[in-house]
Formats: structure tokens, C-alpha cells, sequence
């Protein structure tokens, strides 16, 4: 089977199953005649574009967003994907701390980067959380603000 063909059959999937774990991607892939490792759905998840979102149960589940190289702003609110965010740290002013739901942290990234790009030193996410690293205090406050709006926010 072709890359291709590969990438529109788990595209197909995600988008047809409720899926949690990259282990139930196999085990579908498998029953297509599909044998992958590990790293290979993982490279090909990267490269569709999949992230975990909140299913209509409650769980979290794969998805996929619209086109690899624009994000779009999900149906579901956003505070159902950034889970908490610190407070003000003495000394630490211009820095934010935010919870995330595990494999979103790059969807918030791009959230973060496009919105505040003039105020962003540099941003740190890794599968579960995001260190946001602002030219100011006076930045972070503003976006602090602004990230509690969109957890707040009726996507």
C-alpha cells in the first residue's frame, strides 16, 4: 500500500471511529491488513494532522484538524482542552504556565503564537503543557487574560 493511501485510510478511521490510543489505530490498521509500528502511526498522525479532542462521551478521542497548514479553531470549547493556568509567580512575571489536555499542546501553540506574535519571546510546549515565555510582564498579563477568555469562550 502506498503512503498515501495509507494516510487517507487512517484519516478515514480517525474520522469514522471514536479512537483514544494509538494501540486501537493498530489494531483497526491490522484488520485492514495494515501491519505499522509505533513510530510509523505516530510520524503519520503528526503529518495528517491528529489531536486529541473531547468526544461527545466526555472521553478524549482523535481527530483531525481541517488542513495541515491552518488551524482551525475548534467547534468545542477551549476550555475543554487548556486545563489550568498558573498564576502570576513573583520573579517570574512575564512567564505562563498552561495544563493541557495530552496531545494538544501544539493546537494551543499555534493559538498562541498567531494571536500574540508581537508579544511572544518564545513558547515551550511539550505533549501536555505549554511554558509561555512573554517580552514583558505587562504582556503576560494581557495574554493571561486573553487565554482565560478562551477558556471561558462558546467555540
Amino acid at each position: 500500500m502506498k503512503k498515501s493511501e495509507r494516510l487517507s485510510l487512517i484519516r478515514k478511521l480517525v474520522l469514522e471511529r471514536e479512537i483514544a490510543t494509538q494501540h486501537e489505530l493498530l489494531k483497526l490498521l491490522e484488520l485492514e491488513g495494515l501491519r505499522l509500528t509505533q513510530a510509523t502511526i505516530s510520524r503519520d498522525m503528526n503529518e495528517i494532522g491528529i489531536v486529541k479532542v473531547p468526544s461527545l462521551s466526555g472521553k478524549y478521542v482523535y481527530g483531525i484538524k481541517e488542513e495541515p497548514k491552518t488551524v482551525i479553531r475548534p467547534q468545542r470549547p477551549i476550555r475543554s482542552t487548556i486545563l489550568a493556568i498558573s498564576d502570576p509567580v513573583v520573579g517570574l512575571e512575564n512567564m505562563i504556565h498552561l495544563d493541557v489536555v495530552p496531545g494538544n499542546s501544539r493546537l494551543i501553540k499555534k493559538f498562541i503564537l498567531e494571536d500574540f506574535k508581537d508579544d511572544v519571546f518564545s513558547v515551550i510546549a511539550d505533549d501536555d503543557s505549554i511554558l509561555i515565555v512573554l517580552k514583558s510582564a505587562e504582556s503576560a498579563q494581557a495574554v493571561r487574560e486573553k487565554v482565560v477568555q478562551w477558556m471561558d469562550a462558546q467555540f
